[in-house]
């Protein structure tokens, strides 16, 4: 059974890049597990590098995000492009995931692989290489940690609730349903 957790980076509530993960959520299959959490709200502890030893078991807030990364079959990561980029809670989050490549007991390189990864954004610039950079970023991260990149769907939105006008809208409910085909 599919498990998808959505991972949402965007400062703004109901975000339009969030309304366009919901958006895409809405063409999976009944009884597909969803849960939705935010990078923002609590906000991430900072991340402080403790090698050589190693970063510890993830507690708390950061625990929490662990298990759900890890019971997820599939990972859609959700966050609005600002000035060419991923807003900070994103950028938090790999850090973390990076640190915990470091705890052996994690098993986190293990537990990623395979697992499906999808990007879901929103930027107002219509020029569709806006999201190129971000793109290329998660999708390499993504590869190196052995997710199974399935793809980007970017919505062009600006002011709060414009995302059902963007071209992307009619058909993002069929983005997630791509999940049995590798994507490049």
């Amino acid at each position: 059974m599919r498990r998808i957790l959505f991972l949402t980076a965007s400062p703004r509530a109901h975000s339009n890049s969030e309304m366009l993960a919901r958006r895409a959520a809405e063409g999976l299959a009944p009884g597909t597990a969803t849960h939705w959490q935010s990078l923002t709200t609590p906000a991430l502890p900072a991340f402080r590098d403790l090698r050589p030893g190693h970063a510890g078991v993830p507690m708390g807030r950061l625990g929490d995000l662990f298990a759900h990364i890890m019971l997820a079959t599939d990972i859609v990561f959700v966050a609005p492009i600002y000035w060419y980029a991923f807003p900070a809670p994103l950028h938090l989050l790999m850090s973390h995931l990076s640190g915990w490549l470091d705890v052996p007991e994690l098993k986190l390189h293990s537990g990623l692989q395979g697992k499906a990864v999808y990007l879901i954004t929103a930027h107002a610039d219509p020029d569709p290489t806006v999201p190129d950079q971000a793109e290329a970023l998660l999708k390499r991260s993504a590869i190196w940690l052995g997710l199974s990149w399935r793809g980007a769907l970017h919505g062009v939105a600006d002011a709060p609730g414009e995302m059902p006008q963007s071209a992307v809208w009619d058909s993002a409910p069929d983005f997630l349903m791509q999940s049995e085909r590798p994507r490049s």
